[in-house]
């Protein structure tokens, strides 16, 4: 009779333990860290080396558009030691992570949510440096696209949440096509074939004095006739027609190009948007006779069942500030886009 109370009491005790473990499981802390910074978990000596080098170049390379130095992510260090002694609460982490034991097949894991809720973990394992590396490397441009991605995502939700759903109408009522627009976002051009979306405010950042922060969208489109429209000629060509006649400078022959490759090249690349054929230009807009100047993403992409060339962009000027925040915001509005 003793043995079985004492065996009940310590069922007792388990469940409680395990009720326990179970509520603490449920609950995480929601995940931190500003936009594009991501944590990586990396042994001192490997990080100082050539590695932690190629991690930098691969993940976080400079953006070569932009007119000031400016990097895809912001990178922070951690060692394994410091990094088990924190709240691992960050947003993206990367985890390298040496095991010598033999039995140890080189791999790369996603997990997501272990520590924090809205959390993305890579870990990458490997017996040594060299296994490390050549996991890395082959994963390299998927982990760049993952947390890409996963930035677009998380400014999606905000950008949903709130909305100026009068301009969204209005565009899909003008141009059969759907655009989330946000609500600081105003309508100021919206024609036949073209319109303009434009949010203009003065911005404080920490350290820094006001300055202004200008993001425009660009809608337009025009009549698919064959392959030859979809080349990076004649769409920068069909560009600067558009920009010169809606963006002019302060005197009547000052007006908006994209800067020429002799200055800052621009970057093209053919992808799928939505699943749909797309050519996606990359570059830098001046003005002629006048200061002025910023990054844009361009995207072209044919609406079959009209007929027609789409062309979404998104481009800011923001000459006291870093572009890649405002960029991103441009950049997940023009991931909204489809078709009606």
């Amino acid at each position: 009779m003793k043995h079985s109370i004492l065996a009940l009491c310590a069922l007792f005790i388990l469940a409680n333990c395990s009720n326990e473990e179970s509520d603490t499981a449920a609950y995480k802390p929601h995940s931190v860290g500003t936009q594009g910074i991501i944590e990586i978990v990396l042994d001192e000596q490997l990080w100082e080396g050539r590695l932690g080098e190629i991690i930098q170049n691969e993940v976080a390379p400079m953006i070569p558009y932009y007119p000031n130095e400016e990097y895809l992510f912001d990178l922070q260090h951690s060692t394994k030691k410091a990094f088990d002694m924190s709240p691992k609460k960050q947003r993206y982490i990367i985890q390298f992570i040496v095991n010598p034991n033999i039995s140890i097949k080189p791999a790369i894991d996603y997990a997501k949510d272990v520590w924090a809720s809205s959390q993305s973990l890579i870990r990458i394992i490997g017996r040594n440096q060299q296994d490390l590396y050549d996991v890395f490397m082959s994963n390299s441009e998927d982990i760049k696209n993952h947390f890409t991605q996963l930035e677009i995502a998380r400014l999606s939700l905000d950008l949903k949440a709130d909305q100026n759903y009068f301009a969204k109408q209005e565009l899909k009522k003008k141009h059969n096509l759907s655009l989330t627009v946000p609500s600081g976002m105003d309508l100021s051009i919206n024609n036949e074939n073209f319109a303009a979306l434009q949010h203009l405010r003065l911005v404080s950042e920490r350290q820094k004095s006001p300055g202004d922060v200008q993001q425009f969208i660009l809608v337009y489109h025009y009549p698919y006739t064959d392959k030859s429209q979809l080349t990076k000629e004649a769409l920068l060509a069909k560009r600067d027609s558009v920009v010169k006649k809606y963006f002019r400078g302060v005197t009547d022959d000052s007006y908006m190009i994209t800067a020429p490759d002799s200055l800052v090249p621009s970057f093209e690349k053919e992808i799928l948007f939505k699943g749909v054929y797309a050519y996606e230009i990359r570059g830098l807009y001046s003005m002629v006779k006048d200061f002025r100047g910023g990054p844009f993403i361009n995207i072209s992409l044919v609406d079959e069942a009209r007929g027609r060339i789409v062309t979404i962009e998104g481009h800011a000027f923001c000459p006291k500030f870093a572009k890649r925040p405002y960029m991103m915001e441009l950049e997940t509005i023009l991931n909204s886009l489809s078709f009606e």
